[in-house]
């Protein structure tokens, strides 16, 4: 299929709105909401953006060792209003850590390259915490129906904790509790398994958005290696 990529910047976004797009393969970029089919991560590659059903997601060994792992730790779960300074600092050590281009700060990530800290969308923060000391944080955006997570990081001292896949675990608990259906964790890319960690929650649960009939569809492994299946 031809590459494709389309990007919308409201003024404003109700939770309708947000859950009407994410449905329709729609996803977050600073303070707009764009589509597209590719990325360019070392050369073109094919995007897939995933959901899942919350209801349909079964709790597997791998969630409740996890769990178990973080049991000592406590977390918040607020409304974004300022970006605190404790998850800028721990921001800036998680990037010193990593070996790919992840965002260059939240403030970029959130709102681009806005000054002023003006959201269209209703933003949740999880900070985790080991005692006093924040170890991982994490925003998600929440619809009527819907919600998706934007940014994930962590103190890289604490990596034997899987800390990304626990913001996950938590965000679904939120979901659940507040009876929010759908949850969109962003795209897996083809050719990439780096990105395939989103699938964690059941593969078998997982939903892929298939473009050519606007419709979504339950995972399919070939997808990851075969483009053909979206024609």
């Amino acid at each position: 299929m031809s590459p494709y990529f389309d990007q919308v910047a409201p003024p404003s976004l109700s939770k309708e709105s947000l859950d009407y797009l994410l449905e329709l393969g729609w996803y977050r970029m600073h303070q707009s909401m764009f589509t597209t089919s590719h990325v360019d991560m070392g050369g073109l590659h094919r995007v897939h953006w995933l959901r899942y059903d919350v209801n349909e997601i079964k709790e597997k060994p791998s969630h409740k060792k996890i769990c178990k792992r973080a049991a000592g730790f406590h977390y918040t779960i607020e409304d974004l209003k300022i970006i605190p300074l404790g998850h800028i600092r721990l921001h800036a050590t998680y990037r010193a850590s990593i070996d790919f281009a992840g965002a260059e700060s939240i403030q970029e990530c959130l709102f681009g390259e806005a000054e002023e800290l003006i959201n269209i969308f209703d933003t949740k923060c999880i900070s985790i915490y080991d005692g006093s000391r924040l170890i991982a944080s994490g925003y998600f955006d929440v619809g009527n129906r819907a919600a998706a997570s934007i940014l994930h990081f962590f103190d890289p001292q604490y990596n034997r904790y899987s800390l990304g896949k626990y913001l996950i675990l938590i965000t679904i608990g939120f979901l659940r509790a507040n009876d929010i259906p759908y949850y969109y964790p962003g795209y897996v890319v083809e050719g990439l398994p780096k990105m395939n960690y989103k699938l964690f929650l059941g593969r078998e649960q997982a939903q892929y958005f298939h473009p050519a009939s606007a419709v979504w569809r339950y995972f399919d492994e070939s997808i990851l290696t075969d483009s053909a299946k979206l024609n």
